[in-house]
C-alpha cells in the first residue's frame, strides 16, 4: 500500500502541475487574442485619424483657394470703383 500511496500522490502532483500549465497556456492565449483585438483597434483608429487630417489638410487648401480668390475679387472691384470715379468726374466735367 505504501508504493500504492506514493503513485497516487505523484499522480496528483503531476495533474495539479499539468492543471496550472493549462490554465497558464489558456490565460497567454486569451492574452494575446485580447492584444490582436487592441491592435486591430489601434490600427482602426489611426486609419480614421488619418484620413480626417487628409480631408481638414484639403479643406484648408479649399479655404486657402478661395481666400486667395476673395483677395483678387476685392483688388479688381477697389480697381472697377477706381475707374468708375475717373469716368464719373470725366462726364461731369464734359
Amino acid at each position: 500500500m505504501d508504493k500504492l500511496t506514493i503513485v497516487v500522490s505523484v499522480i496528483g502532483i503531476i495533474g495539479t502541475l499539468s492543471s496550472i500549465f493549462f490554465a497558464y497556456l489558456a490565460c497567454k492565449k486569451s492574452n494575446m487574442q485580447e492584444q490582436k483585438v487592441d491592435g486591430k483597434t489601434e490600427g482602426a483608429m489611426l486609419s480614421d485619424i488619418g484620413y480626417i487630417k487628409a480631408c481638414v489638410d484639403r479643406v484648408e487648401k479649399n479655404l486657402n483657394k478661395v481666400d486667395e480668390r476673395y483677395r483678387n475679387i476685392a483688388e479688381r472691384l477697389a480697381k472697377v470703383e477706381e475707374a468708375v470715379a475717373n469716368v464719373t468726374k470725366r462726364v461731369d466735367e464734359l
